[in-house]
């Protein structure tokens, strides 16, 4: 009975670690609804701007892209100068992006407008800092099960009211409901998280000692003012590099589908991405303050994960951007539907992942060890629901049903990666370590809308509507985007069994293995 009571308050949840876990939810709810509420509001940015669909589906992938970037970025500066100054510079760049992103006169503009927004993808590692650094070690998983659900959350608000929206107000409808929204809480993060700015990773680092200032009389032990901490810096080369690695890559994937007509425009970025990825390595080996630790990124189990959440990525995105192509096309393509029932689609989803994940974060958080065993069951929920998309999605019913199922595996498989990863990241290096696995998702969520893209219009035919004749995706065009779903799904679950093993043998890092 006493040795219970003496561990009670180490488990015990403070208010300003409720408060901090609800305020970052919010900030993550509405980061996603904007995103995902762009969707929809694709075909209206290339008629406004008279430029084709793939062109305008940058406005997604520029948010995404930069947000890839910025997370290791920024995850990095966590751990470095703190976690509240990130938190502060990551708001003012959403909601100035956010105000001033209806007022574009070119796409292009609109583009860097949306990249500097890609800032506040970086909310994840720098909210995972706050939440571990606040909440006791045995109920991180509760906090972050709130978090991860507020994630899906703003999925499904925008999910739900990004078609009519767009359809009333245009695409820049989107940005006037969310500017006042974005400054208010801007507002909130300044004036009512409160964190702890003194783990850095300097504090952990090895320090430069002057061998004639030893004082003989204490011994070989240096004084505190004969140790002098080194200066940890920014690796910018790896920044460069990883920033060229991913923009080619994406490049290359955007022009895919018209291998056959431009083959150069396909092969030149796809060359450039693949050099610069060798280059982004050798630099991050050599540099003595990478932007990433390949010791921490390589360490099996989180490497693991990492590919799981890349794959993951992708296959959300699968949902966010085809299934409004798949409602709003009129029959043989799609169902047909107005632009409200459209959204209503991803209801089902949003709904699961916003009950499920923090039921999940609970189970977790009171049972130690339940994390690993649902990693497997997770990723195979997910499969299962896209075999019953590749199936069945011929009715709404269908859809909805295939929906509420992936979000359970939602809620589910991200808490679980990351918790398994974090667990195994010495706690300095929680920035940087949160920030490499959601630059994966965050790199899948960068693919998955232009893989959709490049798939539904390539695969086409002709339907009229009212009297006019329009080009819209071939059925089979959605079968294939579902299918490669399921196929990467798939391997994820093979993936998802090796790192439930590899997590049982291996022991956690710490800062000494990394260094």
């Amino acid at each position: 009975m006493s040795a219970s009571a003496s561990t009670m308050p180490t488990e015990q949840i403070s208010f300003n670690a409720w408060k901090s876990a609800l305020i970052l939810s919010s900030t993550i709810v509405i980061f996603l609804f904007l995103n995902t509420a762009m969707s929809p509001a694709l075909s209206s940015v290339a008629n406004h701007f008279q430029v084709s669909l793939s062109l305008a589906s940058w406005v997604m992938t520029a948010y995404m892209v930069s947000g890839a970037v910025m997370t290791v970025i920024m995850g990095r500066l966590s751990d470095l100068v703190g976690a509240k100054k990130m938190l502060m510079l990551m708001m003012i760049c959403f909601a100035v992006g956010t105000i001033l992103a209806p007022f574009s006169r070119d796409v292009y503009t609109l583009f860097a407008i949306r990249a500097l927004q890609g800032i506040a993808v970086a909310s994840t590692p720098i909210s995972t800092k706050i939440i571990r650094d606040q909440f006791p070690k045995g109920k991180f998983a509760v906090g972050m099960g709130i978090y991860l659900s507020s994630y899906s959350g703003g999925m499904a608000l925008g999910g739900v009211l990004g078609p009519p929206i767009a359809a009333d107000a245009g695409w820049q409808g989107l940005f006037y409901f969310t500017a006042p929204i974005a400054v208010i809480l801007t507002f909130v993060c300044w004036r009512f998280i409160h964190t702890d700015e003194t783990k850095k990773i300097h504090e952990h680092d090895d320090t430069v000692i002057d061998e004639h200032l030893l004082d003989s009389r204490h011994g070989d032990f240096p004084t505190k003012a004969q140790k002098q901490p080194k200066r940890q810096r920014l690796d910018f080369m790896g920044i460069i590099t990883m920033t060229v690695t991913l923009v080619s890559f994406l490049i290359a994937i955007t022009f895919s589908g018209s291998i056959a007509t431009n083959f150069t425009s396909f092969v030149v970025p796809l060359v450039v991405g693949i050099i610069f990825l060798i280059i982004f390595i050798i630099v991050e080996k050599r540099v003595k303050a990478p932007l990433i630790n390949l010791k921490l990124v390589f360490h099996p189990v989180i490497f693991t994960g990492n590919i799981m959440m890349l794959m993951f990525g992708i296959v959300q995105y699968f949902i966010i951007t085809g299934i409004p192509q798949l409602g709003s096309a009129p029959p043989p393509s799609g169902l047909g539907l107005d632009p409200t029932h459209t959204g209503l689609l991803q209801l089902a989803f949003g709904l699961s992942m916003m009950i499920f994940g923090p039921v999940f974060g609970l189970l977790i958080g009171k049972r130690k060890g339940l994390n690993t065993k649902l990693l497997v069951p997770g990723i195979l929920i997910s499969a299962i629901s896209f075999l019953l998309l590749t199936l069945f999605h011929s009715t709404s019913q269908a859809v909805n049903g295939g929906l509420f199922l992936f979000g359970i595996a939602g809620a589910l498989l991200p808490l679980t990666l990351n918790n398994t990863n974090i667990s195994f990241t010495p706690k300095e290096y929680t920035g940087i370590s949160s920030a490499a696995t959601n630059m994966m998702r965050i790199v899948g969520g960068a693919i998955g809308p232009v893989m959709v893209t490049v798939i539904l219009s390539s695969i086409t035919i002709s339907i009229s509507v009212n009297g006019t004749e329009g080009t819209y995706p071939s059925p089979e065009a959605f079968n294939i985007m579902f299918g490669a779903g399921l196929v990467m799904l798939v391997a994820s679950v093979i993936l998802s069994i090796r790192m439930k093993r590899l997590a049982s043998r291996l022991v956690p890092l710490t800062a000494k293995d990394i260094t």
